[in-house]
């Protein structure tokens, strides 16, 4: 905090910083040179190769679930126990695993934390049953659901994973938060408003 104070007419601010903190005027810098417009390639021309040209294309419009969910989903069945859960968390490297009858019709979602939180409370439970500890009834959407709608329901509900079913209900695919952020930090325009 400083303090003015005028003294005999002059103006002085307390407390007055030492020479070392005072902003000290720079010298202009030298003018950057313009960018050669004669460039040439590897092949001796001055045009971009075609290797190089045909990779140049727009980024496609991303506006529904199909076109950012990930459609290798690791799945368990009803009768799985929750050491197959572990393992199989442990080692996919996911955060969620959908609970799938025969058909691919989902029955529950089981999460790292919810396994971490059972382990916690009730100690040496590796034996039991899957469906004990996992996450009933599933908020799903469907591969037509819009970008937006989906951002909202994950945010809306505070869940990490959305399985995402076709028209028979069948299990297709998921979709996470980090799903939704990789969409915003890597792809290019977003139909917000499918």
């Amino acid at each position: 905090m400083s303090l003015i104070v005028f003294d005999m007419g002059r103006r002085v601010e307390t407390p007055v910083q030492p020479e070392r903190f005072r902003v000290r005027a720079t010298e202009a810098t030298a003018r950057i040179q313009p960018v050669q417009k004669d460039r040439t390639y590897g092949d001796g021309s001055s045009t971009l190769p075609e290797a190089y040209r045909q990779h140049e294309k727009k980024p496609d419009r991303i506006a529904f679930a199909e076109d950012i969910m990930r459609t290798t989903v690791h799945t368990l069945s009803s009768d799985d126990t929750i050491q197959r859960a572990w393992n199989l968390l442990s080692s996919s490297g996911y955060h969620h695993l959908p609970v799938i009858d025969k058909n691919r019709h989902i029955l529950a979602i089981v999460s790292d934390r919810d396994l971490m939180q059972a382990l916690v409370k009730q100690g040496d439970i590796w034996q039991n049953g899957i469906l004990a500890y996992a996450s009933r009834p599933v908020i799903c959407i469907r591969k037509t659901t819009d970008i937006r709608q989906t951002s909202n329901i994950l945010y809306e509900y505070n869940i990490g994973a959305l399985p995402v079913i076709n028209e028979e209900n069948e299990l297709c695919g998921i979709i996470t938060r980090s799903d939704i952020l990789k969409l915003l930090s890597h792809y290019g325009p977003m139909e917000l408003w499918a």
